[in-house]
């Protein structure tokens, strides 16, 4: 339906409608249409024509006939007034213009019907939480700086392992749809996830300028990447992981703007109608970035600084495929490099540190010791090197962690005996190993809070008769107990005592373990084990053992400072053990 504005002055001349209705309708014009009141428009001439006065007659308040005030001449004093303010010109030579037709969108398809938007790469292979299962909150992360959020937060850490501790943090899965789309939207951002979307619809999506994230089998377990675009030979992706193909991955080679078939992506992510997509979208009112090329006021539109960044950063990638070769010296000028570095050999366990992406003395000992390893030259980073560090699943003659500490001496530390070291250490730091956690100092955080908690090494049930656990945990909601019986059942048990009907539900499910019916089971050394690694997991006690904060230890495990006076020797005890 369309409404003639001419038709609309005439409609307002002459009567006594309100002086401001009139104001604002002129307002509203000059807003959005300024050339309807240019000099010589059709528009005007009726606006400002004087009209002939109609015997009208009203009553004021006091019921006495007043005559009709010249809304007419009220409207042309408005409309002189508003012209006015509007800054335009008309050529002189003619008596009337064309009206300037708005500026057209930007167009985020090419001239040969392609459309690539120009979404920073991140690759997930330099993640320190989790690189080889951290392809989701990477392709978030990536969607998060096209529209232009910082890749690193203000105390340096990358954007994507900040995602994924936050998500740890708020009990979300990486791995669950509506958890990833509630990720964006806890940080403002917008995402209309469909589990049965359609190819076309994809390609509409992407001609707005908005990227998409879908999963698809490139692997056994599955796979996370982001459409950015499409061409005549298939989509764009940016895939986190490297270059897949129908044989498997080439974890070598850069993801970056990489080419799938469509045969290739219909195969492995779905048809139409079973299709799982992520339309992701910026803040609220936020337009996406403009296209190469692109001018709207004045601003041209190109990648993004994130981008350019991202591409310029050197990559053990780059190492390999450019025939680089870089001295030590030069590689710890590489941040980005450095700390991709770090996290292969933490996760080989060679090196016991964070990966901050600073070159130090302990990331020097873990190269050299690496490169020995391999028989490459200690003092350079070369293609071989670089190749080997991404390859490698074990490195050959590296030490045990065992050897970090001696069973006997542990047992003196610890008050132990040795029977029990011998049998609880080993699955202690093969559960370690397995979360990502293992270094000197959650290691050491572990067996002090142990030995605070049990006065030994030995995973015991909580001391106290039924008496005392039913005075003490009958009855509390805030641990779960709401049946009669749950104080005594649920008491303390473990290497860190935990207590309540709901923790023994919550462990349980997360070691996939009956525990809240055999609450038993929290005194078997495996799952004890387990349970306590877990517990460090999530309250980042790990993080505050690297970072030498032994009280913040000692209050994420207990609320408090209670047992630090055993707990502080030990930690002093085992620090001169180890080192």
């Amino acid at each position: 339906m369309s409404i003639s504005l001419i038709n609309v002055v005439k409609y307002y001349k002459d009567l006594p409608h309100q002086v401001k209705a009139l104001q604002r309708l002129q307002e509203q014009i000059a807003a959005v249409r300024p050339d309807l009141l240019a000099d010589h428009s059709e528009f005007l001439r009726i606006w400002r024509k004087p009209a002939q006065a109609k015997k009208v007659t009203q009553k004021s308040k006091q019921g006495k006939a007043v005559k009709p005030k010249n809304i007419a001449g009220q409207m042309a004093a408005l409309s002189q007034g508003v012209v006015s303010t509007v800054n335009y010109s008309t050529p002189s030579a003619a008596p009337a213009t064309t009206p300037a037709s708005p500026p057209a969108p930007p167009s985020y398809v090419k001239p040969d019907g392609s459309v690539k938007l120009d979404v920073p790469f991140l690759s997930q292979l330099d993640n320190e939480n989790n690189p080889y299962g951290s392809c989701n909150v990477t392709c978030v992360s990536m969607c998060m700086a096209y529209f232009g959020h910082p890749t690193k937060n203000s105390s340096g850490q990358q954007l994507e392992d900040e995602l994924y501790q936050f998500m740890l943090d708020r009990g979300l899965s990486r791995h669950s749809p509506q958890d990833l789309q509630k990720l964006l939207q806890l940080y403002g951002y917008q995402d209309d996830f469909q589990a049965d979307a359609k190819w076309d619809e994809v390609k509409a999506w992407l001609r707005q300028g908005k990227p998409i994230i879908t999963h698809g089998w490139f692997t056994s377990s599955g796979h996370i990447v982001v459409i950015l675009g499409y061409n005549d030979r298939g989509w764009i992706i940016n895939d986190p992981y490297g270059h897949w193909s129908r044989s498997g991955y080439d974890t070598y080679a850069s993801g970056a703007g990489v080419v799938y078939s469509y045969a290739d992506m219909r195969d492995v992510c779905g048809p139409d109608g079973d299709l799982w997509i992520h339309y992701v979208d910026g803040k609220p009112g936020q337009v996406p970035p403009l296209p190469k090329g692109a001018t709207v006021s004045g601003q041209t539109g190109s990648s993004s600084t994130t981008s350019s960044s991202a591409q310029a950063a050197l990559k053990l990638q780059d190492i390999l495929t450019q025939n680089k070769t870089l001295t030590l010296a030069q590689a710890a000028k590489q941040h980005a490099l450095i700390k991709q570095i770090q996290v292969r050999l933490r996760v080989l366990k060679v090196l016991h540190d964070t990966a901050d992406g600073l070159y130090g003395p302990k990331t020097k000992a873990a190269i050299v010791r690496f490169a020995k390893a391999f028989d490459l030259p200690l003092d350079r980073i070369t293609p071989q090197f670089a190749k080997k560090l991404v390859e490698a699943q074990e490195v050959p003659g590296l030490s045990d962690v065992s050897q970090w500490i001696d069973p006997e001496v542990a047992a003196r530390i610890m008050g132990a005996s040795l029977d029990d070291v011998n049998t609880y250490l080993p699955p202690l730091i093969q559960g370690l190993e397995e979360r990502g956690i293992l270094n000197k100092q959650t290691l050491i955080a572990a067996l002090a809070t142990i030995s605070v908690e049990t006065a030994g090494f030995r995973p015991i049930n909580e001391w106290g008769g039924d008496d005392y656990f039913r005075q003490m945990y009958e009855g509390r909601d805030d641990l779960g107990n709401i049946y009669p019986g749950d104080g005594v059942r649920f008491h303390g048990r473990g290497f860190i005592q935990i207590t309540g009907r709901a923790n023994y539900h919550h462990y349980g499910e997360k070691l996939g373990v009956d525990l809240e019916n055999n609450p038993e089971l929290a005194l078997d050394p495996d799952i004890a084990s387990r349970i306590l690694i877990e517990y460090f997991w999530e309250r980042s006690v790990d993080q505050r053992a690297v970072e030498n904060d032994w009280q913040g230890v000692r209050r994420a495990v207990n609320g408090g400072l209670n047992g630090w006076d055993h707990f502080w020797p030990v930690v002093q005890d085992f620090q001169k053990a180890m080192n």
